[in-house]
């Protein structure tokens, strides 16, 4: 059996690449190389333990060695950056790579989606050595095949404080100053209208999809936007706080996703509800159930709550 050159088994590496190197091509259908598409392989070792944005990152870095002046776009480039996208975007499985506007051959090789697109040096960024559109640049990219809840979905996302001991960053993707920067100089590009419409709605403190889309359901049923993050005990820096809600009437409102109902994650909930109910707060709990039917229900219980049923 041919053995690798050393610097082919630590990364991916397209097929010429393997020529180059002295890897004839039939010793690429052996079982220990996988395929990745678009003329990528690598060992499978590997692979073995990578996650699909992991994997999505080493085949791009391959791709982006052989067209160095390419950059990561469009939903491959959101994947890489952590972004929500809906079910449909991540479903296109062709890695989205452009270029300044110039002739190229990427629209023409398989498993890969070119784009010819003028961006301003502002809007491309470098992660993990792959270049790339920038958070703010690529809410902008995907906003033609986006609604306008999704675009406010991301964009609570992109203007999100991060938790550096979970994230490893300390600053969010973007402030809402800076996408409405972006828009203002953006002119022309298709999607921008949408992003206009969705950054009115665009608020600092969602930290999750869901709390989003509890958000805006209140919001659809007419009443008060709630706020975010609102603290048990204001002006206290460790108080504990609420995903939404009223501070006049002291309403709580709490989002649980999924990491909510492991014993140690049900105990901590328990003393942070003590909390507010000790301070006067009427406490509401809202979970994947509440989600799965519209949040119709929780509409009504906050309304109830605030006395407007």
């Amino acid at each position: 059996m041919h053995t690798l050159p050393k610097e082919l088994t630590g990364r991916a590496f397209t097929a010429a690449e393997a020529l180059r190197g002295g890897v004839p091509r039939e010793r690429l259908r052996r079982k220990d190389i996988v395929a990745l598409g678009a003329g990528v392989y690598a060992v499978q070792v590997l692979i073995a333990q990578r996650t699909p944005r992991e994997t999505l990152q080493l085949k791009a870095a391959a791709l982006l060695r052989e067209r160095p002046d390419a950059w990561l776009f469009h939903s491959s480039a959101a994947q890489i950056h952590g972004l929500w996208l809906p079910d449909r975007l991540l479903t296109d499985h062709r890695l989205h790579l452009s270029h300044a506007p110039e002739p190229g051959l990427w629209t023409r090789r398989q498993g890969v989606c070119g784009h010819r697109v003028a961006l301003r040096p502002q809007d491309v960024t470098t992660s993990g050595g792959l270049r790339l559109s920038t958070p703010g640049r690529t809410w902008l990219d995907v906003a033609p095949l986006c609604n306008v809840r999704e675009l406010i979905i991301l964009g609570d996302q992109l203007v999100r404080p991060p938790y550096q001991r979970f994230e490893g960053r300390r600053e969010p993707h973007a402030a809402l100053e800076e996408l409405a920067a972006l828009l203002d100089r953006s002119r022309g590009v298709p999607g921008r209208r949408r992003c206009l419409a969705a950054l009115t709605w665009v608020r600092v403190g969602a930290d999750s999809v869901q709390e989003t889309l509890l958000r805006l359901a209140l919001i659809r049923a007419g009443l008060p936007e709630p706020e975010l993050q609102v603290p048990a005990q204001p002006g206290y820096r460790w108080s504990p706080r609420a995903d939404l809600g009223y501070p006049a009437p002291k309403i709580a409102i709490q989002y649980e996703g999924d990491t909510h109902f492991t014993p140690q994650q049900q105990r901590a909930d328990q003393r942070r509800d003590n909390i507010f109910l000790a301070e006067g707060w009427n406490v509401l709990r809202f979970n994947s159930e509440d989600s799965r039917e519209g949040f119709q229900r929780a509409v009504a219980q906050v309304r109830a709550a605030l006395g407007l049923a």
